[in-house]
């Protein structure tokens, strides 16, 4: 036996196996054969007959004829026109197995270096070849990227991706994670069991997360998928050692440091006119393609666009994109039912990098009709010392607009005009001339501290485990808005909370 007989098994070991209805044509596979006889004009005519064939049980013997007959015959596609060998990459792509289509791109590559660089590499990106030569240093990946060429011979749009990519990590600090070993070790995940535990990403019995509902001020339920200890303790050290690297855009104020309600209401102070919009289904929206792409243009690599569990693997995006969704559907597939989730630590900042784009387009418009534009969470608020000359039709129809193109879309039920002669609340503060609470609030805040202090905490707490916690960051809000008035609620909380230490040593 020659030793190109010995080798072939093995090389080809990814082909997929006859199946067991398969049946031999023999009027087809004599069609192949007159075909491959014909090469390199015939290779279209060979994509087309496997086409054909594709739905039936007679397909899988002829496929297997074509390429090893195209296999063995590769010098003929050397010196052809660029035609035939982009057939041949079609062929490739539709039909044949990653080590296949890799002995494809190591003959294209080696006689058509320049010319079919990027098909080839795009075929081997859609096929992710498990076989590898040398890498192409002591610390590169044993991967089919090694094969031909280092990052300064990748082709253009995608050495501008990789090179950005490393500016991006290298900017922020991010931590660099080539396999997916690399980044259950950053997390401190202990098998890679364990890991696709944490992926099953859904609250069935004994999954990563808890799904319950708290009231909103409407009175709608609002759904929380709270991740468990373990989950939330990976999500965590995402937040801090990824996404809360990466700096959002200064019109967003929810849920980012430095900045609260107070921050977002104040740039809207003494306006004549307040215009509010509200996203719907905001985390919802932000699916798992959305947060894939957010990881992908921080230097992460997506490989073939799935995520597994194998310690080789290269897709550090999918993987990271999965710990930090929910999914919907039973099994847990990665459609667009899978989103951020609101109970996710992960979630508000996700939100806030993927709605940087929508917060410039905002801010543009903004500034292009001297108004003021801020975003607090799917809170959009603009306001302007005039009515704007566009006319508040026309800006509706532009946030509309805007909205729709990055992606969300415009609750109409909840948009609301408010001029200067209105109470103009925003995120809970009144801004007509001044910044406060509503007057209603620190009355109701005023009555609980009178009644904890008549009654005990106890009969205001009405069993909420929180309670205490809340009187004291309650108190302080009211400080930061209503300095004089809140300080005397701090003393007041402080002296309720020291009384009931003292009576429970």
């Amino acid at each position: 036996m020659s030793t190109s007989k010995k080798r072939h098994p093995k090389r080809f070991r990814d082909r997929p196996p006859l199946p067991l209805n398969a049946v031999t044509d023999d009027k087809e596979v004599a069609f192949t054969k007159q075909l491959l006889s014909k090469l390199p004009v015939s290779i279209d005519a060979l994509k087309q007959q496997c086409l054909t064939l594709e739905p039936f049980n007679n397909f899988d013997v002829v496929r297997a004829t074509a390429n090893d007959g195209i296999l063995g015959q590769l010098a003929l596609f050397e010196d052809t026109s660029a035609r035939y060998r982009q057939g041949l990459l079609s062929y490739a792509k539709a039909f044949m197995s990653p080590s296949e289509s890799l002995a494809v791109c190591r003959m294209l590559m080696r006689t058509n270096p320049r010319s079919l660089e990027s098909l080839c590499y795009e075929l081997l990106r859609f096929k992710s070849p498990e076989e590898v030569l040398l890498p192409n240093g002591p610390e590169a990946p044993w991967d089919w990227t090694g094969l031909w060429y280092g990052i300064d011979r990748l082709p253009f749009s995608e050495r501008t991706r990789t090179t950005k990519a490393m500016e991006v990590q290298e900017t922020h600090n991010l931590p660099r994670l080539t396999t997916v070993k690399d980044l259950r070790t950053w997390l401190n995940i202990s098998t890679p069991a364990f890991l696709g535990y944490l992926m099953l990403n859904v609250d069935a019995p004994k999954g990563p997360y808890t799904t319950f509902d708290i009231p909103k001020r409407s009175g709608q339920p609002r759904h929380i998928r709270a991740p468990n200890d373990a989950l939330k303790r990976v999500q965590q050290k995402i937040l801090t050692g990824i996404l809360s690297k990466i700096p959002t855009h200064d019109a967003a104020h929810g849920f980012v440091p430095g900045r609260s309600t107070v921050t977002n209401a104040r740039h809207h102070v003494g306006k004549h006119l307040v215009i509010k919009f509200d996203l719907k289904n905001f985390f919802q929206i932000i699916t798992y393609r959305r947060v894939l792409g957010l990881f992908v243009s921080l230097g992460y690599t997506v490989s073939h666009g799935r995520f597994n569990t194998r310690d080789d693997s290269r897709s550090i995006a999918p993987v990271l994109t999965r710990l930090c969704t929910y999914t919907q559907h039973p099994q847990g597939a990665a459609t667009d039912n899978t989103y951020t989730p609101q109970g996710a630590p992960t979630s508000p900042a996700i939100s806030n990098l993927v709605c940087r784009r929508l917060d410039a387009r905002l801010t543009g418009l903004a500034k292009s009709i001297d108004a003021s534009y801020t975003r607090y969470a799917d809170d959009l608020t603009f306001s302007m010392n005039k009515e704007p000359e566009l006319g508040l039709g026309r800006l509706r129809w532009w946030v509309d607009q805007i909205c729709g193109q990055e992606g969300f879309e415009i609750n109409r039920d909840k948009h609301r005009v408010i001029r200067r002669h209105q109470r103009q609340q925003v995120t809970g503060l009144v801004v007509n001339d001044t910044l406060r609470i509503p007057r209603k609030e620190r009355r109701r805040f005023r009555a609980i501290l009178h009644n904890c202090r008549k009654h005990g905490i106890a009969s205001q707490a009405r069993g909420n485990p929180r309670f205490e916690a809340w009187l004291q960051g309650y108190a302080s809000y009211i400080h930061m808005v209503h300095p004089e008035e809140g300080a005397w609620m701090l003393r007041e909380v402080k002296a309720l909370l020291g009384h009931q230490e003292a009576s429970n040593p």
